[in-house]
């Protein structure tokens, strides 16, 4: 019996891409997310999601959803760990002179944090089986169950990089074309 393949980084053309399956999703222009650089004194940092455990090392950037409301501490709010160069390559300033921070997004500025958007988009396919994938944020391979969104880097030295998220996260943080299927109907 052979070993299923581990989806890790590599290049691959957009036509690959497309014929794999995936759709080029681009980013919500309203959605960002506050995010700071983790420091020595706080790595590694472990965090653990509903299928993989992610381990962030100083100078990973830590980014965090504000929610609804503030929380009583930091890593209290959802948040996950983005390797330094694929931040550097998929994010810039959020830098809207209208923006008026909710008082959730003002408790995570007050904590160090400063406000990014997602200035390309990535590409996505909704698994319709478990499959296997390697992060740069996993320290080994993890299933990613059936009904996630693989997600591949698409720009610069983290072209390729494959991570995942939930439908919810998804649908906060990309435009879904209506031909992109998903869970609503």
């Amino acid at each position: 019996m052979s070993e299923p393949e581990v989806l890790r980084q590599r290049d691959w053309t957009a036509d690959e891409l497309r014929a794999a399956g995936f759709a080029y999703l681009q980013p919500r222009p309203d959605w960002l997310v506050l995010a700071r650089e983790l420091p020595a004194a706080e790595a590694p940092l472990t965090i653990v999601t509903g299928w993989d455990t992610l381990v962030a090392e100083a100078g990973f950037m830590i980014c965090f959803d504000a929610g609804d409301a503030p929380r009583a501490a930091l890593y209290d709010y959802s948040h996950w760990p983005v390797h330094p160069d694929h931040f550097r390559d998929t994010y810039v300033a959020y830098d809207d002179p209208g923006w008026q921070p909710s008082a959730a997004q003002q408790h995570l500025l007050g904590l160090g944090c400063r406000p990014y958007r997602r200035r390309v988009g990535v590409w996505a396919m909704k698994l319709t089986a478990d499959r296997l994938v390697q992060s740069p944020e996993s320290p080994q391979p993890v299933v990613v169950p059936r009904g996630s969104w693989l997600c591949l880097g698409a720009s610069g030295s983290t072209r390729g990089v494959p991570y995942s998220m939930d439908e919810a996260a998804l649908r906060q943080r990309y435009v879904l074309p209506e031909s992109v299927a998903t869970d609503e109907t």
